[in-house]
């Protein structure tokens, strides 16, 4: 991976706009990755002439296939990003590494996962497996998880109505007689007489649904793959290092010519220092608190088995079949979207008491970037920071107003507030934990995201009242 001959600007981006960065990537190539994502599909294509009497069916294997076209396109669209444009070999050569790539893990049990546009670049471009994995998708998945809901649905809803809008499209070029027989068989259906349609109608589905799920696919995959690069760049920074990378490219023939005016006026290099020393001094750095390791071990839901062998399709015909596939799929869809939101609002099943102790023993030193250890406080954090305030360091008087608070409600108050909360988390933990203070904590917070995000600057009666009516006494708030 060659961060400096990316093709897209590298920048941390909210999660919509990564959306909008994986479209702008799927338009530009558009007609190369659907070149790639067709090229999956031809498998599928090879067996078209055994299932053609059954286009229904037909349907139901394209569309499980899908999942490996959408491999394809991945491998172009990030080879792409990075500056190399792969060509058809390069593809034909990646195509038995799609279908074989834990076949049916991709294919049969993850394939409603809403995250699969996000983990798959996980699974196919990093090639991690097994605990590593999982671990990769967890942090990937701490930030934006909503907007990839939100895009599973999106992906679900929109298949259907595309597929139907070319079908609609299509009625109105056919021959009259077609059409009328057409006409009769769909207001059948809606009766609720499930005959078999025609072999023109069901090829106009079947068509329909290919062409649906191939543009629904291919600008998912892109989406899936701009959140992907987003949330690298925003763990890994890698829009500092492609500025370093920059920087070092446009001096390094200055730093060259700068080491032999050294080498020519001295007789030599500097001396280094000596290799025991620099050990030493590295050593004393990695003592920092900062540097320890912290693990965290979850258990990994394995699932529950299904039973589909006693489903017997044909037994309401073709079109039943397909009835009964759509109505487990809306099932599907509508049970996802239930347990989401049941764990994405899980706080609200919280219950409520007086302060609790953190399980762990280990309180967070640094939230949101800020130590808020007792060490890291003056003695009298109200005086301390009202002074800074009244000599125009309004940002460090409030920040250390903050900080103050947070530590104390951390050794103190019983709240567990975890180093990756935001000042909305750490509102709704006071709040659960039912800590001491907590309408003092509210107000404080109000005027610290007003100045940090707004630039909001409070008055000086309102720091002043801020600091008089401080009411975490204890040395350094905690």
């Amino acid at each position: 991976m060659k961060l400096e001959e990316v093709t897209a600007e590298l920048r941390p981006r909210s999660d919509w706009e990564s959306v909008d960065l994986g479209l702008a990537l799927v338009r530009r190539d558009f007609w190369r990755l659907s070149g790639a994502w067709w090229l999956g599909m031809l498998p599928t294509l090879l067996v078209f002439p055994l299932l053609w009497r059954h286009p229904i069916w037909f349907t139901v294997v394209f569309w499980l296939w899908v999942p490996v076209a959408s491999r394809l396109a991945l491998f172009q669209l990030s080879r792409i990003l990075f500056g190399d444009k792969p060509g058809w070999g390069d593809l034909f050569r990646e195509l038995p590494r799609a279908i074989r790539r834990r076949f049916f893990y991709r294919l049969v049990w993850a394939r409603l996962s809403p995250w699969r546009p996000l983990t798959m670049p996980v699974e196919d471009l990093e090639g991690l497996r097994g605990k590593d994995y999982t671990n990769r998708c967890r942090i990937l998945m701490r930030r934006g998880d909503s907007s990839v809901i939100i895009l599973a649905m999106w992906r679900f809803f929109l298949t259907f109505w595309l597929a139907l809008t070319l079908f609609c499209t299509g009625m109105l070029f056919i021959p009259d007689v077609a059409s009328s027989e057409w006409n009769d068989v769909i207001s059948l259906w809606w009766d609720g007489d499930l005959i078999d349609p025609p072999a023109g109608l069901a090829m106009a589905v079947m068509l329909s649904f290919a062409l649906s799920i191939w543009l629904v696919d291919l600008f998912s995959t892109g989406c899936g793959f701009g959140i992907y690069v987003n949330h690298r760049t925003w763990i890994e920074g890698w829009d500092v290092e492609l500025a370093f990378r920059r920087l070092a490219n446009r001096l390094g023939k200055l730093a060259v010519a700068v080491m032999l005016v050294l080498v020519l006026g001295f007789g030599g290099p500097a001396h280094a220092a000596p290799d025991a020393e620099a050990q030493r001094v590295i050593e004393e750095v990695l003592k920092d608190p900062d540097f320890e390791v912290h693990s965290e071990t979850s258990k990994r839901w394995t699932g529950w088995d299904f039973d589909w062998w006693g489903w017997n399709p044909s037994a309401g015909g073709v079109m039943g079949a397909l009835v009964l596939f759509l109505q487990v799929a809306l099932a599907a869809g509508l049970v996802g979207l239930l347990v989401w939101l049941i764990y994405r609002y899980r706080h609200l099943f919280a219950g409520r008491g007086g302060a609790r102790v953190p399980r762990n023993g280990a309180a967070a030193r640094v939230v949101m970037g800020m130590e808020v250890t007792p060490e890291s406080l003056p003695e009298d954090v109200a005086s301390t920071a009202l002074r800074a305030w009244r000599e125009g360091r309004h940002h460090e008087a409030m920040s250390l107003l903050y900080r103050g608070a947070i530590s104390w409600m951390i050794r103190h108050g019983g709240v567990e507030i975890a180093e990756s909360d935001t000042e909305n988390d750490c509102l709704g933990r006071v709040d659960r934990a039912g800590a001491g203070h907590a309408g003092y904590f509210s107000e404080l917070t109000g005027e610290w995201v007003r100045l940090a995000y707004a630039r909001e600057l409070p008055t000086d009666a309102r720091i002043e009242s801020l600091c008089g009516s401080w009411p975490f006494v204890e040395r350094g708030s905690a």
